[in-house]
């Protein structure tokens, strides 16, 4: 197996515990935090339904026993340790998420969330800045007060953030909605990409006990629904006009696969096409064409994505590690790769695994 360059669009770091004392003192309370009852361990966001997150632990193997920052008690923050998992697992850069706080959406709160938000931000930045080369950090954003997130974006790309995320659907006010047009241009006007990113709905939807509790296979059901919530923002960006608008808006869905991406373009293209006198606004383009202008899609191990590139193309197509999470490709990336993309052309292949990343992102190393 030859080893090759590649940039993992999906990474994450664990906040450490002192990361919220940066909080007013009145809020430092109710910050994300893992918490143990009756030997059961949860996470809780603000006082929301606690959700378990132990249930795995004896049924693990020993291979998933070194992901999800087992082997490193600083969760990916010491770079020292981090740099050595990206050796051993032949990437070269990373787009990296957080880790706990992707449940900050879960707050009612816009204040609370505008302050957890600003505090991982500026951490993010102190600790992954130094080393553009090698990291990009995202920036979370948001989007109950869209005043205070266009304010928050501006301030970001000051900071040198790349791309910032919102949640991946928001059921009271959907990406849709006129109001985000100042936070459509804002984003736009920074340079910086979109980010949409798998389980961090602004709605609770995580079941007790991932479903245990709740019917046969609610854990299975509730991961791959949680994935499809990726077409939602695809599907609004684009029928509501905001790619049209905003052409310069550039976006990308993390970690929710992408082969579904070509059925769902097929489907915005027909319909538009066959209910064409019910479609407002009128779009200058048909529905796919604003996706491959605009649009990208991570993945890690999707083999019906790479079957429907004749429809979708590879320029839209991002690898992701999803490191160090027990779904992603750590420490087997490499294989994952060879078996995952056996077959597809070289030329194909370098742009999912490097190119389309270094160019989004800016990373300026050359591939080799």
């Amino acid at each position: 197996m030859a080893e090759q360059r590649v940039i993992s669009a999906d990474s994450h770091v664990q906040e450490p515990p002192d990361l919220y004392d940066r909080l007013p003192k009145n809020l430092r309370e109710r910050a994300p935090r893992k918490v143990e009852r009756d030997g059961k361990i949860y996470i809780e966001v603000d006082g929301r339904k606690p959700r378990r997150i132990d249930l795995a632990e004896e049924r693990t193997t020993e291979d998933d026993q070194h992901r999800e920052f087992r082997n490193d008690p600083e969760g990916g923050r010491n770079l020292d340790v981090r740099l050595v998992d990206l050796q051993r697992d032949g990437v070269s850069a990373e787009i990296i998420y957080p880790n706990q706080s992707l449940a900050l959406y879960l707050s009612p709160e816009p204040a609370y969330q505008m302050a957890v938000a600003s505090a991982y931000n500026d951490w993010a930045m102190e600790l992954f800045g130094p080393h553009r080369e090698r990291f990009a950090p995202v920036g979370m954003v948001p989007v109950f007060d869209i005043t205070a997130a266009v304010k928050e974006v501006e301030r970001l790309a000051k900071l040198g953030y790349r791309s910032v995320k919102i949640p991946i659907t928001n059921r009271a006010m959907p990406y849709n909605r006129p109001e985000y047009e100042p936070f459509w241009s804002a984003v736009a006007a920074s340079g910086m990409v979109l980010a949409f990113h798998a389980f961090t709905n602004s709605e609770d939807e995580y079941p007790d006990d991932w479903g245990e509790e709740e019917g046969y296979g609610g854990a299975l059901d509730f991961m791959v629904m949680r994935m499809a919530d990726g077409q939602i923002p695809v599907s609004q960006l684009i029928s509501s006009g905001a790619c049209d608008r905003h052409p310069d808006l550039k976006f990308v869905i993390v970690e929710c696969g992408a082969g579904w991406l070509a059925w769902l373009l097929y489907a915005l293209d027909e319909q538009a096409e066959k209910k064409h006198m019910w479609i407002q606004p009128r779009l200058s383009m048909k529905p796919s064409e604003f996706f491959v202008r605009q649009g990208h899609v991570t993945f890690t191990d999707d083999p019906v994505a790479l079957k429907t590139l004749p429809f979708i193309g590879a320029d839209c197509l991002l690898w992701g590690s999803d490191y160090p999470h027990d779904e992603g490709s750590f420490p087997h990336s490499q294989e994952v790769i060879d078996r995952t993309f056996a077959g597809l052309s070289e030329a194909d292949k370098r742009k999912i695994v490097w190119d389309n990343a270094a160019k989004l992102y800016g990373f300026e190393a050359t591939y080799s």
